[in-house]
């Protein structure tokens, strides 16, 4: 990105050569109107706090999951406060060439002091900081408000609905988060206005009633003695409830989460906690931090004591009859609640689109192939709107009708080879948005059947980021009935590439100009490497892989090829890379179509293993976080490229 060139250099520069003498002060100053009127055109503030309700949804979903007490808030810096910033000379100049960086701001108020480095830890393993944590320094004779604050980047897939070509002003495409206890958060705001927007130095603030300030000190004092004295509170009051042996209360108090409070602890467990309290006190003794990252590795659990218990036993106590009760207990999920959305302007988006030739074999008829084909889609249809249309004939046939939100419009022509159908509703949960899915089945150029579906959606500005692609249901059921080609068969299965025969298959296909679709060649690492516990036949051991492609298969192998080299042919597939055995073994690489005009994209296990993620969301989870996270983004990349048409 580039900074201050153009119209805003020019401003800056007329504000650096003003006698800042005649401004007025600080306090009572006015930001530059030509300054302010610059950013407010160079930036879409609409977006930004759209973006801005993304993030901060993001690390709420993520604390909460945590079973977190906190509360959160977040602003976009205005057009005048920026300019304010700018106008006072400290970024964007010659002497001081910084920039802003809490364009975006999210305030966490905790309610337990102990959190603020439970919550520290989250945020990092969860998004990309920059240069550390900035936190109050202060003696041991003196006291501050806890104050600690974090700079982060904008996650790539929450920027990208900031579509405006970027600004050219000193701010950098980060947001802070700032991190308090509930107790600070009233002192936080006091001192703010009160202090620090102030011209006057501390000791003339105080002039003439040092004592205030004394009183002051009090105060501040009390607050972090009160946040210090909450948590261990509660840690005695656990302890009490131990002694005492109530069970669910020492848990409660132990672990201090958001919980169901009409639930119960099983029987089973009560029972071997009064038999047996050195398991009891093993719960007591815990972390408590442990707790909250077993959660973290759930979606939005429903936490009930058992459910502590578990994930406490899994995590450290390691009791094995407590493992087998809590075997036999369901865990329930906790459904995300419906939130009222207010109507906004649509706009559209292609969420999936794939037009390929469907699989011919010599051993079928071409009628038969269309008639599967189109009874898969017909299904579907009426299986989407069946409860709407309650008149779709149940075998294939042509078919239309409309109501309110709905429409639906089937052509069914066997003996022109002709399969198509529209389909369009509303959405039966988010508010003001529609769904629209076209498909056909007809011949090719080459009288070959081919395939094309296109799923789009009008939603409003506000939920344009959370929907970016959707595969429709039935193409596992065409592709594995029918089969979609891409000059091989695609499916949700890797090629295993274990001899060169094999292998020359997959650099033919890359090769291949009339390949519409994507390829993923995924090599083994070197088993000398120390990159599995175990070093038997690959394919029994996904972990002589950098990346599983088994599993990334099942997502993309529909719309992308995704092929797996035995480490025996690693010299050989170097040669078709034009590097070295060592950057190919473990590497990944991505090979376009020539439609894309992208050069491909090699990732060496070096490189995946040294991946800094700017949103990882497997932060927390039991597999090996660059593989999981690196499959993810590989996923995440062809699913971007494939509706980007």
């Amino acid at each position: 990105m580039k900074y201050l060139e153009n119209q805003t250099e020019e401003l800056l520069s007329k504000l650096q050569t003003e006698d800042l003498q005649s401004l007025p002060t600080a306090a009572t100053a006015q930001a530059n109107p030509s300054l302010e009127e610059e950013i407010a055109t160079q930036m879409d503030f609409e977006k930004l706090t759209e973006l801005c309700e993304h993030l901060k949804d993001a690390v709420q979903e993520i604390l909460r999951s945590g079973g977190l007490y906190f509360r959160i808030f977040s602003r976009v810096k205005s057009a005048d406060s920026i300019a304010r910033k700018i106008q006072k000379g400290k970024y964007g100049t010659e002497e001081n060439p910084k920039n802003i960086q809490d364009l975006v701001g999210l305030r966490i108020v905790l309610y337990y002091y102990d959190d603020l480095s439970i919550c520290r830890e989250i945020l990092e393993n969860t998004f990309q900081l920059i240069d550390g944590w900035s936190r109050s320094k202060y003696s041991s004779n003196e006291f501050k408000a806890t104050k600690i604050n974090g700079v982060f980047r904008f996650p790539e897939e929450y920027f990208k609905l900031y579509k405006r070509e970027a600004w050219n002003l000193p701010i950098d495409t980060t947001f802070e988060v700032q991190f308090r206890t509930v107790f600070f958060e009233g002192w936080h705001e006091i001192e703010h206005d009160m202090r620090y927007k102030s011209l006057l130095p501390d000791d003339e603030f105080w002039k003439g009633s040092e004592e205030l300030s004394r009183v002051l000190n009090c105060i501040l004092a009390n607050l972090e003695l009160s946040d210090w004295s909450l948590v261990q509170l509660f840690d005695q009051l656990s302890y009490n409830h131990y002694k005492n042996a109530n069970w669910e209360l020492m848990l409660k108090s132990k672990y201090r989460i958001r919980m169901d409070e009409s639930s119960s602890l099983d029987s089973r467990i009560l029972d071997l906690f009064d038999r047996n309290r050195e398991v009891a006190k093993q719960f007591f003794k815990a972390e408590r931090i442990s707790l909250i990252k077993e959660m973290l590795k759930l979606d939005n659990p429903s936490v009930d004591y058992n459910l502590i218990v578990r994930l406490m036993n899994k995590a450290e106590v390691h009791n094995e009859e407590i493992a087998a009760i809590c075997d036999s207990l369901a865990s329930e999920q906790e459904e995300r609640p419906y939130q009222k959305i207010h109507l906004a302007k649509l706009e559209s988006s292609i969420l999936f689109h794939l037009e390929q030739p469907l699989l011919h074999r010599e051993t079928r008829k071409s009628e038969t192939e269309f008639a599967n084909a189109a009874s898969i889609l017909y299904k579907w249809a009426r299986f989407k709107l069946g409860s709407v249309f309650d008149d779709i004939p149940a075998d294939v046939s042509s078919y239309k009708n409309c109501l309110p939100g709905y429409q639906l419009k089937i052509v069914y022509q066997p003996e022109g080879t002709l399969f198509s159908l529209k389909l369009d509703h509303i959405d039966s949960k988010s508010i003001g948005t529609l769904w629209h899915f076209h498909a056909s089945v007809k011949p090719g150029e080459d009288g070959n059947l081919q395939f094309r579906h296109t799923t789009s959606m009008d939603m409003p500005r506000g939920l344009s980021a959370h929907a970016t692609f959707s595969r429709p249901s039935f193409l596992t059921d065409l592709s594995n009935k029918v089969g979609i080609m891409d000059i091989v068969r695609l499916g949700s299965k890797a090629h295993f590439a274990t001899t060169p025969e094999e292998l020359d298959q997959g650099i033919q296909l890359v090769k291949n100009p009339r390949r519409r679709l994507p390829v993923i060649l995924i090599a083994q690492c070197d088993p000398e490497s120390g990159c599995s516990s175990n070093n038997g036949p690959w394919n029994h051991d996904m972990n002589t892989f950098t990346v599983n492609g088994t599993r990334l298969a099942k997502v993309v192998g529909n719309y992308c090829h995704v092929y797996m080299i035995d480490h025996a042919l690693v010299e050989s597939y170097s040669q078709f890379l034009s590097c070295s055995a060592q950057d190919a073994s473990g590497s990944i690489c991505i090979f376009w179509q020539e439609s894309k005009m992208k050069k491909r994209e090699l990732y060496t296990r070096k490189m995946v293993i040294d991946t800094q993620f700017d949103f990882n969301r497997f932060a927390f989870h039991d597999v090996n976080i660059h593989e999981k996270a690196f499959r993810h983004k590989l996923a995440q990349i062809i699913k971007d490229e494939h509706v980007a048409i």
